[in-house]
């Protein structure tokens, strides 16, 4: 009986750290594309100055 009990905790853990993983990981890279868009919004917004004011 312990062995089941064990096996049923383990399986619960294992799932959690697969979670915890997957969920860090998408936590990171929304992160890492929000800096992207942060740091390149006023260099697309001097592209886009440019091609209005050629017009």
């Amino acid at each position: 009986m312990l062995y089941w009990i064990d096996m049923f905790f383990a399986i619960i853990g294992a799932g959690a750290i697969l979670f915890a993983l997957a969920f860090v990981s998408s936590v990171i890279g929304g992160l890492v594309n929000g800096m992207v868009a942060l740091m390149s919004g006023p260099i697309i917004d001097g592209i886009i100055a440019k091609r209005s004011a050629r017009r």
